[in-house]
């Protein structure tokens, strides 16, 4: 029982600090373009300096994202807004983008990330968020969102291989 609760907790404290820091971003870059991305290269040192400890809790918080997208490509409605109608291009491509993280992250080796790992997931989370900045419709697949989902999946999915490679040619060595 403790193990559960312990785990809801991390969760709703992962979900109250995304929901604030994209918060405090939106009401910077509304004071400032320059303390806008301030903020934004100090929230992304701390990311990346922090990633070995968060990356464990991202195929978590990315099955929500996986679930959300499924329940829109069956009701074609946006789970968490009723009203927005989106298409099944949209959802199929935020199914495939979740479960590419979701799958992809699981698999990291949280122990041993490298720069380029770091890098990498930094992009697939920033690929998650640029579209909401873009300010497209929900309802038809923009450019913005393809571009932004395609990067991040394949940077994910080749720093990914690299890291697997990488980690074999290790075990093999040793």
């Amino acid at each position: 029982m403790n193990k559960t609760v312990s785990f809801a907790g991390k969760v709703l404290l992962a979900v109250l600090g995304v929901i604030m820091a994209l918060r405090l971003i939106g009401l910077v870059f509304a004071f400032s373009r320059w303390t806008g991305f301030m903020v934004l290269i100090i929230i992304a040192t701390i990311l990346y300096s922090t990633a070995r400890h968060w990356v464990r809790w991202l195929p978590g918080l990315l099955m929500f994202g996986v679930i959300n997208s499924l329940i829109g490509l069956v009701t074609h409605h946006a789970p968490t807004n009723p009203q927005v109608e989106v298409s099944a291009w949209v959802t199929g491509i935020s199914v495939i983008f979740y479960a590419v993280g979701c799958v992809v992250t699981y698999h990291y080796d949280a122990a041993q990330l490298s720069v380029m790992d770091r890098l990498a997931l930094l992009l697939y989370l920033l690929c998650m968020i640029w579209p909401a900045f873009a300010a497209s419709s929900p309802a038809i697949v923009t450019p913005v969102m393809a571009w932004s989902t395609s990067v991040g999946m394949a940077a994910l999915v080749v720093s990914f291989a690299v890291h697997r490679t990488r980690r074999r040619k290790e075990c093999s060595d040793a």
